[in-house]
Formats: structure tokens, sequence, C-alpha cells
């Protein structure tokens, strides 16, 4: 099984999870232009294809430019703002620097610092208030952002896209939401004691205000209160005749999610509750049911198979092929690696030569062959947080025709380059993820596209109304 390889959970991290480096101290030109050349080499040498989806003259001539613009010392920070975008432009959402959350959390906030007063939202390419931190009852949510200081929304849209990683405008949208503009403006530009903002009201008004920054301890402690964009809660229940599955995150939910515990991939708590539920389902005499992925973190294989065992029409894969590419960093991470499910992977990446793409075979899961076994109709809802591995779920369904998708289509791109591991700049000290492998979703289609529902239906996130799921409720009354 790939179980852990294809593990890409995205939470928010904390403060302990991504120390940065000191931001008092400041690195010679030398010592960042050597970090540089270690960034590409390095890149160049483990990323499974650094050049798959951005041109290596574009990647080579950025490079150029950040090399030759470097001739004083920097600090850490600044040292981020300059090799992000370059990364950045390889449009890979497995491919990045760890955002500097320590400087943030450990270090600006504590002292004091202040970030933009409002939590954004993004639909069809436009920039809406989702919450108003500001005590500006001119602001409502809901309320269209037109520009920000001086600049068309667009504009500054466009300069935050360079330092968040992804392969598309949308995927990125859905980071910033979840990580928030606020801080990602910190991140990437600094302080900013007040926001110049031109806003359209829902009745076409358009007004012109200016905001002063809050206290980032505010903002974190409003912020905290807000309805959270991951719901990795478990539950089920009958909706009337129709059953419905919110399987939570695809992880041991008694664990303390460190990755290097195998407790955190325990699946015995999960595969009691699927069995608790698909045995309710089986004495209710369900025919029609909905398992809704909506705001999922993601998780592991091992979770989200066992589960849709328990409908697959037939065995199924994980994906089409899972290609992983060797090298000397990959190397020095498996060296010091033990897990027997793991040794065959293990075994080739040690023994391969430096730079070698090799496939690795796993079997289709079989369909639980038991008496709970669902054989009615299958509606699975999704929206853009869909993330990590419940997209795959999505796609597994649908490429093998076990349900129909509804909703909004994923972020997460099904089709992924991942199965990541980290490398350090020899000096600066920044983490640097990289992805190692290729993996297509079951049907082999390569294009970097998330998963589109079968009926896209959009959610007002405004309203305490649930739309979608009202959507699917009609569909299954409606026999579709």
């Amino acid at each position: 099984m790939k179980t852990r390889i294809l593990f890409f959970l995205l939470l928010i991290c904390s403060v302990e999870s991504y120390a940065s480096p000191q931001s008092q101290k400041k690195f010679s030109a030398q010592e960042i232009k050597e970090d540089l050349d270690y960034l590409r080499n390095a890149l160049e040498a483990s990323h499974y294809d650094f050049y798959a989806l951005t041109d290596k003259n574009v990647l080579d001539s950025m490079y150029n430019r950040i090399k030759s613009s470097i001739n004083d010392s920097l600090t850490p920070l600044q040292v981020f703002r300059l090799f992000q975008p370059y990364i950045v432009v390889s449009k890979m959402s497995h491919c990045y620097m760890d955002y500097p959350w320590n400087e943030y959390f450990g270090n600006y906030i504590q002292q004091g610092g202040t970030v933009f007063p409002l939590n954004l939202y993004f639909n069809h390419n436009k920039v809406f208030i989702r919450a108003n931190f500001s005590g500006n009852n001119l602001i409502e949510n809901n309320d269209e952002i037109i520009s920000l200081n001086n600049k068309s929304v667009d504009d500054v849209m466009e300069d935050i896209y360079k330092y968040v990683p992804g392969p598309t405008d949308y995927y990125k949208n859905s980071q910033i939401e979840q990580n928030t503009f606020a801080r990602l403006y910190w991140f990437f530009y600094g302080t900013c004691d007040n926001f110049q903002l031109k806003i359209k009201k829902r009745d076409g008004r358009e007004i012109e205000l200016v905001l002063d920054a809050i206290p980032g301890k505010e903002f974190e402690e409003k912020n905290k209160a807000q309805e959270s964009l991951f719901r990795p809660y478990r539950e089920f229940h009958m909706i009337n005749d129709v059953a419905y599955l919110h399987p939570g995150g695809f992880i041991n939910a008694n664990s303390n999610f460190d990755m290097v515990d195998p407790n955190t991939f325990d699946n015995t708590e999960f595969r009691h509750f699927i069995d608790s539920a698909f045995t309710v389902f089986k004495e209710a005499g369900a025919k029609n049911l909905i398992i809704d992925l909506r705001y999922n973190p993601g998780g592991d294989n091992s979770f989200s198979d066992y589960m849709i065992a328990y409908f697959a029409s037939k065995p199924f894969p994980d994906s089409a092929k899972f290609s992983v590419k060797t090298s000397q960093i990959t190397k020095e991470f498996w060296e010091k690696y033990d897990n027997p499910e793991f040794q065959e992977l293990k075994e080739k990446i040690l023994s391969y030569e430096n730079g070698a793409i090799f496939d690795i075979s796993f079997p289709k899961v079989k369909p639980h062959a038991d008496s709970l076994k669902f054989n009615g109709n299958v509606y699975v809802i999704i929206n853009r947080y869909s993330y990590s591995n419940t997209a795959g779920v999505a796609a597994i369904i649908q490429d093998g025709k076990f349900g129909k998708i509804i909703g909004e289509e994923t972020a997460e791109i099904v089709s992924s380059y991942g199965a990541t591991h980290k490398f350090k700049l020899s000096n600066t000290h920044w983490s640097v993820t990289y992805p190692k492998a290729f993996f297509p979703r079951p049907d082999g289609d390569t294009s970097q596209r998330g998963v589109i529902p079968d009926y896209e239906i959009e959610d007002n996130v405004f309203t305490k109304k649930d739309e979608v799921l009202e959507f699917t409720l009609e569909l299954i009354e409606n026999k579709y």
C-alpha cells in the first residue's frame, strides 16, 4: 500500500512545527548567493521534475535576476521574500519554502506587531470581505474589494500570487483563505500601518475608506472565533431515509498527528467508525448514501480505501501509476527510515543511481465482500477545501463510476507531484519542501485540474442554509 507516501495533510501549522531562522541575524551577500545556488541544484537533483510545468528558460532567467540583485546582507525574512517567488513560479503545490510562522507568532505579534484587519473570500475572480475585525461599521460581510492601497485588487492579487505555491490562481485563493490574507500580507511585505480601500456595497455603491491596522494578537483572537475552514470531525446519521456520512480527516483522530509516529496511521478507530456507520445504514434499509467530503484536510489512503471498499463495484487503484525519483537528499531520509511496509520502496530508492526514475506498483483495493456492503446510489459532496487525498477519494469514485460528485471543483490537483521531503539551505537554514513522485488520477488524465463535479453547485458562505446538501437531497428525491 502507498498510504503514508501520499500523505499531505494541509493543516495550519503551529509555531512549534514551523520554526524559522533567527530574525535578528543578517547573512552576507556571498552566503545568500551560496544558498540560492544550493536551492537550484537541490531542486534540479531531487524534485521529480522541477521544470514539468514551467519552462526551464523561465526559471533560469528568474534565477539570474535574483542572483544579480544580491548586493548586500539580508535578514532571514528578506531571503524568504527573495527566494520564494523562484520556487513558486514552478507552479507546484508541494514545492515551497516554509512560511515564517515563528517570525510571525513567536516574534512579530508578541512585540505588538499589527496586521490587515479583514478576512477575505474569493468567488468568480472577485474578492469579498468574509469577516471585519476593524470596528468600522461601514464595512459589511460580502462587500467586494475593488482596490487596496491605490492598486486594483487584481494587481494586488497578482503580486500576492508570486509568493503562494500552487498550479492555479484558484488553488492559491483557497490557500490564502486558509492561511488568511492578513498573515500572508505581512509575510510578503512587512508592516503597513493603514490600508486605503475602495469597496463595492451589495447595492452597487462604491465607497472609499482608510482602515488602521490592528494588533496581530487581536486579529488572532477574533480569527479563532470564526468558523474553521477544516472540519475533521466524524459523523453519520439518517436524513429521513437517506444515509449521511461525514468521515472527517483520513487519519487517527486519537493521535497527536506526528508524521513519524506509527500511531498517527493506526486506522483501527476509523475502521470501527465506518463499520458502525454502514451497520446503521444497512439496518435502516438505506438505498441512497451521501458522503460529505467538504472542508476535509485529507490524510492517508489506508483510511479512505477502507471506506470506498464498502460501496465500490469493482477493485480500484488509488492512481494510474506511482513514479518516484531518487536523489542523494531523498536517500539520506530513507537511510534513516525503517518501516517494513515500505521495504521495497526503500531498497529501490537506495539502490538506483541518483536521478533515476522508477515505478512502484500497488495492488488494486478489493471491495468488501461482507453483508454490510452498500449497493445503493452514492452521492459525494466536495468543495475547494477538499484537500490532499480527499480530492483523490473523489477522483477514485468518479473514475470508477462508483457515485456522482456534487459541489465545487477541488482546488487540490488530483494528478499530482507529491510524496514530499525537505532539505535545509546551508547558511540561512530555511526549509524547502519538494515532491519526489508523480501519480496521475486513476483514469490516467494528467491535466492540472481538480475534481470537476458532475453537478456544479456553490454554497453561499454568508447564509446558514446548506444549499449543496439541499440540492443533493432534491437530486435523490427526483431520482437523478
